[in-house]
């Protein structure tokens, strides 16, 4: 029996009640969490949502938030978005405070745990209902998964000394007030929909790692999170940009879209339609779309440090994939990612680095300077012309890439030694890490493509498929999922569900899974997980050994 009609604090809802191995599961689609932020409210803290009467039919996902796509339609080259947007993208609006919700529950009361979900797309671009992280499987699970929209790109992070001035001395960060302002909604409601308030666990992928880590950190939250799945990847060591730095930024970007930014007013600003903001010519590497540290809201200079300071217990299951740190990190000191140039390394389809056995030990000999004679590298990691390229970037997602923004924390190594350190501080939290390793298939028309596995591994977010159990026969239609990647859907989902509900993924039949926080901890995520602890081999010494000494970490 589905749950039926419920009434919030602002009025009853329905929802759509699903069919089949799904009986009983009801999904509420654009649920409204606060105003529209348009007009007067664009750049402003949200606002209570109406009320209404009657029964208000929530069948129907909201617009996506307004968003600048590096390219128009489908970012053709990069793999994620292909998938994201395979039968076209949404539209957009600046109304795009809502949620989506998915319960199993009868009745309220249930107290069933809850995941409140954020997209991927770093801070400016997806939307709440893709895809690969549909919630009906962990619905079934007996878990209530919130999928929330949030303000992107300026439309949520734009600070210029104008803000500033209006808001007290700050602005930015409009993006995070609408994750408080959801995170209230679902406290003050989530009972109706047969949910426990006190036992809410934030998650995302990508750039959503972001979301949830600031908005579990947040002091306005007060500790309402009790646990972060932070999916490719946690980034500890991003460090927020400044509020002096945040507002030459803004205005940098006011000043691109053709506006004078000592001399244009507010009411200028709102009154621009929001085509006008985000203009077709406008560089995707100027759009704004990074939180501040404002004092506030976000109180220090990095992730890390946030944490360490925590008045209260988050449990962490952090992650990264076996092809991540090539797409943002790798060895070359050029790449390209989607159609745009990047510093860094070598992204989805971009330039081969070490395509050659020379070429290879020439790098890491470059990279690993007195380190590459000190563990005999040459002898320690055999290659041929053939797999070099292949092997120096599973390396890289290991940890062996070159210091800097990009590979801030997307690798196995940097996931570790994070773990041991927040668990010595932390000794009631609970933390757990892995590498996904699972190549997904593809359609042999696109064999040596920029979508190839071999050229892919497992991609920046792939695991989401998996640890919502999202593969469907046919969706996309360029997956033709195996027997072996079904399976591997029922056990990652069945970790999510379990740590979700206690903050520990092992369960029943499933593969034990190690503490990241005790003896460097890991789960290798595939079609047979494998449990892995402590420095297992000098390989694992050599990788622990330059993380430490490239970030200056002490575990």
């Amino acid at each position: 029996m589905a749950i039926g009609i419920v009434e919030t604090k602002y009025g009853k809802v329905s929802g759509v009640e699903l069919e089949g191995k799904y009986a009983g599961i009801t999904e509420f689609r654009g649920i409204p969490y606060a105003a529209p932020p348009v007009g007067d409210r664009r750049w402003k803290a949200p606002e209570e949502p109406e009320s209404w009467e009657g029964v208000r039919k929530c069948d129907t996902y909201a617009k996506m938030a307004y968003q600048k796509l590096e390219y128009k339609g489908i970012q053709t080259t990069n793999v994620s978005m292909v998938e994201t947007y395979y039968e076209g993208m949404p539209e957009m609006s600046e109304d795009c405070l809502y949620l989506n919700l998915c319960t199993g529950a009868q009745k309220a009361g249930e107290k069933h745990p809850v995941l409140i979900w954020y997209h991927g797309g770093g801070l400016t671009a997806g939307y709440n209902h893709e895809i690969n992280n549909d919630p009906s499987e962990l619905a079934k699970r007996g878990i209530i998964v919130v999928n929330v929209a949030q303000r992107l790109g300026p439309f949520g992070y734009l600070s210029i000394p104008q803000l500033s001035k209006e808001q007290g001395g700050k602005s930015g960060n409009y993006g995070l007030m609408d994750q408080l302002k959801a995170l209230d909604w679902i406290t003050e409601n989530i009972e109706a929909f047969g949910g426990d308030p006190d036992n809410i666990t934030v998650g995302g992928v990508s750039g959503g790692t972001w979301k949830s880590a600031a908005i579990a950190a947040c002091p306005a939250a007060k500790g309402r999170v009790k646990r972060i799945i932070a999916q490719s990847v946690f980034r500890c060591y991003m460090k927020y940009a400044t509020m002096d730095v945040a507002e030459q930024q803004g205005s940098e970007f006011i000043k691109n879209i053709g506006f004078d930014p000592e001399h244009v007013t507010l009411e200028e600003l709102r009154a621009l339609p929001p085509e006008k903001i985000l203009t077709d010519d406008l560089p995707r590497d100027h759009v704004i779309g990074d939180m501040c540290c404002d004092g506030d809201l976000v109180p220090y200079e990095t992730v890390l440090e946030t944490f360490e300071k925590l008045p209260w217990n988050v449990d962490i299951l952090s992650s990264t994939t076996c092809g991540e740190a090539d797409v943002f990190a790798a060895p070359s000191d050029r790449y390209y990612y989607g159609h745009y140039k990047v510093a860094g390394g070598a992204g989805y389809g971009g330039p081969k680095h070490c395509d050659t056995a020379a070429a290879f030990y020439e790098h890491f000999k470059d990279l690993l300077g007195d380190l590459y004679e000190k563990y005999d590298f040459e002898n320690l990691v055999k290659v041929t012309d053939e797999n070099s390229e292949k092997i120096s970037r599973q390396l890289a997602s290991l940890g062996l890439t070159r210091p800097g923004k990009g590979s801030g924390a997307r690798t196995l190594m940097k996931h570790r030694i994070i773990s041991m350190h927040l668990g010595k501080m932390h000794s009631e939290s609970k933390y757990y890490t892995y590498l996904f390793t699972q190549i997904l298939p593809i359609e042999e028309k696109y064999i040596g493509t920029f979508m190839d596995p071999e050229k892919l591994l497992a991609f920046h977010g792939s695991d989401t498929w998996f640890t919502f159990n999202s593969l469907r026969p046919g969706i996309p239609p360029h997956r033709p999922w195996r027997e072996e990647d079904y399976h591997l859907g029922e056990t990652a989902c069945d970790y999510w569900a379990n740590f979700i509900r206690t903050g520990n993924p092992n369960g029943e039949g499933l593969p034990e899974w190690p503490s990241a926080a005790d003896d460097y901890g890991w789960l290798d995520l595939n079609a047979k997980p494998a449990t892995h602890k402590g420095l297992e081999s000098r390989l694992d010494e050599l990788i622990h050994e330059y993380v430490c000494r490239s970030y200056g970490l002490t575990d």
